[in-house]
């Protein structure tokens, strides 16, 4: 019995004293915990809906206050700033909003014999999501006999008929759905991992083998090592994302760039960007690592919050919004923004503003962190 004992004593203490058994056990299971219980995924999430009010009447407002909230109660529809037909339309056409519902100028208006005209209200939506729209039509003739009733003082417990008509219009839209969602996240994740695993695990494993002691020792400036490094570092990076995405191509269907020629270009310095920020801070995890045991644990601490809440796999609408306020200035955000600009709508990179504005501070950050943790020994 005293052997199974010390045998089990032996098996804990050896247990508690490696870093990387500690955080894949305990830390590990308890992030993702955290993580997705901040995720809104068993609640009501109203479908995106433009709203247009030709009317401008009381029976009109009434209507869009009921849809959006106005009374106090939860918006059943999420609407957009604008109001403008045109743009709305152009948004359903690419995918980023569901539907946009057109109210007309007769809406709620009665006839000289003070009956009701029939007024037809147009709801115009993405054919790729019928069932949100098929939702948002439900919601719609539910809240259009309470307005009636509201509007004309008609009894809670009467029936009413033929005063609203419903027609849906539908468009093929030109948007990539969840698909296109996440090929460039997936893309930006990528770059994330090989750039900072590549290089924390590699200068760790070659500092404690006494590699990099030697390397010192020789003529070899440091500046060529980490120079050479970081080169070789970005040419795989490229390497991985034009692969990536051609797999994206021609498994998953997604259009890359449409419009965008010059994309396969245009896309090299915003991976280097990337690659250069997370390089800088794998450098900085290494300087601070004294093994690949600790290692492991510090880069997944850094990279774990960041693939979860910076919109690569699950988009920011599920996610609390105080979360959003702080994952939107994550580095793996900016480059998943600006890559799934890029991928989606063929947007250029000289259009992408603040995602490259955010990588190049991150970069100087990251950098100036890898200077002063980096050591040879």
């Amino acid at each position: 019995m005293r052997i199974y004992q010390a045998f089990i004593v032996a098996e804990l203490k050896m247990f508690f004293r490696d870093r990387a058994a500690l955080f894949w056990t305990l830390a590990f299971p308890t992030v993702m915990m955290v993580v997705f219980g901040l995720f809104n995924f068993g609640s009501f999430e109203p479908p995106e809906v433009g709203i247009v009010d030709n009317a401008n009447n009381d029976a009109s407002t009434s209507l869009v206050s009921a849809l959006t909230g106005g009374y106090g109660g939860e918006p059943l529809f999420n609407v957009p700033d604008s109001d403008d037909e045109a743009t709305l339309k152009s948004e359903v056409e690419d995918g980023e909003i569901t539907a946009v519902i057109v109210i007309p100028q007769d809406f709620g208006r009665t006839s000289p014999a003070s009956v009701p005209s029939i007024s037809v209200i147009d709801i115009t939506y993405d054919g790729r999501k019928a069932q949100e729209a098929e939702i948002a039509r439900t919601i719609l003739t539910q809240i259009l006999d309470d307005v009636f009733k509201e509007v004309n003082q008609v009894p809670a417990e009467h029936r009413v008929e033929n005063w609203a008509e419903i027609s849906l219009t539908e468009v093929a839209g030109r948007g990539q759905g969840y698909t296109g969602f996440v090929v460039p996240g997936i893309v930006s994740l990528a770059i994330m991992q090989s750039a900072l695993f590549g290089v924390v695990f590699t200068l760790v494993r070659l500092r404690n083998q006494g590699v990099l002691k030697r390397l010192h020792a020789t003529p070899i400036s440091p500046k060529h090592f980490l120079v050479g490094a970081l080169f070789t570092r970005m040419i795989l990076l490229i390497m991985q994302t034009y692969v990536l995405l051609l797999v994206g191509i021609f498994v998953s269907g997604v259009e890359v760039a449409p419009g965008n020629a010059a994309f396969w270009l245009e896309v090299v310095p915003l991976i280097v960007l990337g690659g250069l920020v997370f390089a800088s801070l794998g450098l900085a995890v290494s300087g601070i690592a004294t093994n690949e045991n600790t290692a492991a644990p510090l880069a997944n601490i850094i990279t774990l919050p960041m693939m979860f809440l910076s919109g690569v796999f699950i988009p920011h609408s599920v996610i609390p919004d105080w979360v959003v306020a702080v994952a939107k200035w994550f580095p793996l955000t900016f480059l998943a923004d600006a890559m799934r600009s890029m991928v989606n709508s063929g947007e250029t990179l000289f259009i992408q503003g603040t995602p490259i504005l955010g990588l190049a501070v991150w970069g100087v950050i990251c950098f100036a962190l890898a200077v002063k943790a980096f050591r040879w020994e």
